[in-house]
């Protein structure tokens, strides 16, 4: 019996389950050893950070991680999206900024590719935060407007 106050307590209990499986070469059945566990998590913030402005990660890759986040019980991603070396970041208002400031065209996220991951995450009660450095890491914004920049 899973007992929780929330989907999420429920979707990281159904993950210790999962773990609690075992097979039985034997017999060549799976079982669940008869535990009882009383579990919460000791912080709730628990996550990683990945930089995507300086090493560039596929969708595909970040939802792999978002994946095994799910496994870890870890709950945030923090999206690192704009640093000196690359800008990454989808901008509706300044879509020049990705379009030149990005290490390439193949290296740069879609709004849609954003708004997949944080849907994927919250799926798997994983959230993400995605941050934009400012005034700081804005060193990419030169390529599209070396207009703001003193020499």
């Amino acid at each position: 019996e899973i007992e929780a106050e929330t989907c999420f307590g429920a979707l990281r209990g159904l993950e210790t389950l999962s773990q609690l499986i075992r097979f039985d070469f034997d017999t060549e059945t799976y079982g669940v050893a008869d535990y009882d566990i009383v579990d919460s998590p000791r912080f709730a913030h628990r996550g990683l950070l990945v930089d995507a402005g300086r090493h560039f990660e596929p969708v595909r890759a970040l939802e792999r991680l978002v994946d095994s986040m799910s496994y870890a019980k870890l709950n945030v991603l923090h999206l690192h999206l704009t640093e000196d070396q690359s800008f990454p970041a989808p901008s509706r208002a300044y879509p020049e900024l990705a379009a030149a400031g990005a290490w390439s065209a193949s290296e740069r996220y879609a709004a849609s590719d954003v708004r997949d991951l944080i849907e994927f995450a919250r799926l798997r009660g994983v959230r993400v935060v995605p941050e934009f450095d400012m005034p700081g890491h804005t060193s990419s914004w030169r390529k599209s407007h070396p207009e703001i920049f003193a020499a």
